[in-house]
């Protein structure tokens, strides 16, 4: 609950102390004042003490007239007088019965920023010797950080701010500038929208729905916070899922290998992760590696039980396979060239596959906007350019062929069905090149590894060839060594591998658990206390339209939206097709209506309502008179609504015979001339 007490402005001038009072203490308080006399200033003064003024514009402006900034007009003699300082006092009682008196100054050598606040009713009771503190606004940590005044006011008034998404994927806390529209209406911007002129530089995602869910209290609240951040996980799941398996495809790619049976979007199943493996090219086809590295153990085992031959023993044999390799080194460049060349072209039709995309894509726009103007009744682009191609702009006759050898060309809709088809054709070429570069690239590497292997080994067998009869091979030696290493490097290479699929397994459980988590989530968006709350927002806002003389339609036509939550007749929301005073009708019962349901049902509306000018669009007297009905019968034991107007005060009176409520009446200017300390 939030009950304003007091409102007190104040400001020194070259010619004494100005300022104003207004002390509430009736449920419902009007406030009535003649045009331009200072009502709406009082009202946003109240705003600009609680650091509200975001709530307004975005601009970090001051959001009071120039009787508190500039200068004040002496209403007797009507001399202007220069401010040296001013500022803004409010105080406010919450559910618990704890008072708190909040003062900011306007003009002043002290930062705006800093807000002091008096633990008691200074303003109703007078100074005394009450506990103070400073805290701060408008800046980084406002609604978080201990020394925040906005998470002193969400605490004062039981808000538990919940934290939401923004656009760019952050988090940050339903700040208290988007509550306060929903039950405080500006004269300027805050009769335009329902529920409320809701700020959106925060950049809050659906933040007008997040507004209006926290204050009914609905639980699907919670339920779409829970459902956004599952979102969110999700989205990062899948980067992270990606990254790694770029990771483990450049691993096996650097190594001459490739991974076979990867998932390539994230899995819930581990064993589908464990079903992964390395491959080696062999013969023009891919084995496993475990495989390879089985036959090169073998080997190495073989030559390890072997004594090292001598030259002598060996140069026959080297002599021949010397021949077979240097053979096959050659034969293995001009495949390795061939390789090459198939690579460049390939490169060369992915580019050349891009233009077209690109082109289609050009086309396909040109000839979407000639069938809207066509479909618009546009003739104009027709008779600017007869007898040209839309696409490519060149002079044709009626037909793309000699004339009578064909019927006609083919219609806009055609053209633009037959290049849709053409894209997708492109696209999937594109994405076929892709994977035929990156084959290409993967036989590249695996071959030069094969190639450094033989290489190595026709030089070995070249140094036998060239030593001593008696001297040890060197061939031989070579060999082991080799198998030595490439085993080394296997099994380096899957040891890393395997360490990846170890942290793709993590990532499979961590999916497990978000797809559990997000199946948990109830099936409907709203619960049925939800629905309950929101058909007694209905009931309430028909009922009142009825009272206000609403006249667009039947009042009992209209719904409000289990979505947007925004009055709808049929389905669609309404816009229009409503008369600005009937728009202004449904904005009164919209807003009281919020109230009316805190009456009955848990919420978090504070109780409190604030109306500057209520009478837009000239509404009818009877209309009038309805709306302060229903405020007076709204506003319960521990609810308050204020209303500030400068209708013909005898009319008001006439509208408030029989109504409890407190007047209060300012002939003239408020902001007047004050004898006495500053603080009375």
């Amino acid at each position: 609950m939030l009950r304003v007490k007091h409102i007190r402005l104040r400001a020194e001038t070259t010619g004494g102390l100005y300022g104003t009072d207004v002390r509430l203490d009736g449920r419902l308080t009007v406030l009535h004042a003649p045009n331009t006399s200072g009502k709406s200033t009082v009202l946003h003064a109240f705003l600009y003490a609680l650091g509200l003024e975001q709530m307004l514009s975005p601009k970090r402006e001051i959001p009071l007239s120039y009787a508190m900034r500039d200068y004040v007009e002496n209403p007797t003699s009507g001399v202007k007088h220069r401010i040296l300082e001013s500022f803004v006092a409010v105080e406010i009682e919450n559910a618990a019965g704890q008072i708190i008196t909040v003062r900011r100054n306007v003009i002043s050598e002290g930062d705006r920023r800093l807000i002091n606040v008096v633990h008691g009713p200074e303003l109703t009771e007078g100074p005394s010797d009450y506990p103070r503190r400073d805290y701060f606004v408008m800046d980084a940590g406002g609604a978080q950080r201990e020394a925040g005044f906005h998470r002193l006011l969400s605490e004062f008034m039981s808000w538990s701010l919940p934290t939401v998404k923004r656009f760019d994927g952050g988090d940050c806390p339903l700040y208290v500038e988007t509550l306060f529209p929903l039950f405080f209406v500006e004269q300027k911007v805050g009769w335009t929208a329902i529920p409320g002129a809701i700020p959106t530089q925060f950049r809050i995602r659906e933040v007008h729905r997040r507004s209006v869910e926290f204050l009914m209290d609905f639980d699907t609240h919670d339920i779409e916070l829970r459902r956004q951040d599952l979102e969110q996980r999700m989205g990062a799941a899948r980067a992270d899922w990606s990254k790694s398996v770029d990771a483990i495809v450049a691993l096996a790619t650097a190594s001459g290998f490739r991974a076979a049976r990867l998932p390539i979007v994230p899995t819930a199943l581990g064993s589908e992760v464990e079903k992964a493996y390395l491959e080696y090219p062999q013969n023009a086809e891919w084995m496993p590696l475990q495989t390879l590295m089985a036959a090169l153990a073998e080997q190495l085992e073989t030559l390890k039980n072997e004594a090292i031959p001598e030259v002598e023993g060996i140069a026959e044999g080297a002599a021949t396979e010397a021949d077979a390799l240097n053979a096959e080194i050659m034969s293995l460049n001009a495949e390795r060239a061939t390789i090459f060349r198939e690579r460049q072209a390939e490169l060369v039709q992915q580019a050349s596959t891009a233009q077209r995309i690109a082109q289609l894509e050009e086309d396909l726009h040109k000839n979407k906007d000639a069938l809207k103007l066509q479909n618009f009744g546009s003739t104009l682009a027709r008779e600017l350019v007869p007898n040209h191609c839309p696409t490519c702009e060149q002079a044709i006759d009626q037909s793309l062929l000699p004339q009578g050898t064909l019927e006609s060309v083919m219609s806009i809709e055609d053209n633009i069905e037959y290049l849709s088809a053409q894209r997708k054709v492109f696209k999937r070429l594109a994405d076929r090149s892709v994977a035929m570069i990156r084959e290409l690239d993967l036989e590249l590497v695996s071959s030069a590894e094969v190639v450094r292997s033989k290489s190595a080994r026709l030089r070995a067998l070249k140094s036998d060839l060239i030593a001593p009869s008696h001297a040890a091979s060197a061939s031989f030696i070579e060999e082991r060594l080799r198998l030595e290493q490439e085993l080394v490097r296997i099994g380096d290479t899957l040891g890393r591998f395997e360490q990846q699929l170890e942290s793709l397994s993590e990532q499979a459980e961590a999916w497990r658990d978000i797809l559990s988590q997000r199946a948990a989530l109830p099936a409907e968006r709203l619960s049925q206390e939800d629905i309950g709350k929101l058909s007694k927002l209905e009931t309430s806002i028909r009922s009142q339209l009825v009272r206000y003389g609403f006249g667009t339609f039947p009042a009992k036509d209209l719904t409000v939206s289990r979505d947007s939550y925004r009055p709808e007749k049929e389905g669609f929301e309404i816009g229009f097709e409503l008369s600005a005073s009937d728009s202004v009708r449904l904005k009164w019962a919209y807003q009281l209506g919020l109230l009316d349901v805190s009456q009955g049902s848990k919420t978090n509306h504070p109780g409190l309502v604030v109306f500057d000018e209520p009478r837009q669009q000239e509404a009818a007297e009877a209309s009038v008179a309805g709306l302060l009905a229903e405020a007076s019968r709204i506003a319960g034991v521990r609810s308050q609504i204020l209303i500030a107007t400068s209708e013909d005060l005898s009319k008001v009176k006439g509208f408030l015979e029989g109504i409890e409520c407190q007047l209060l009446i300012f002939d003239g200017k408020m902001i007047v001339p004050i004898s006495g300390d500053s603080e009375s």
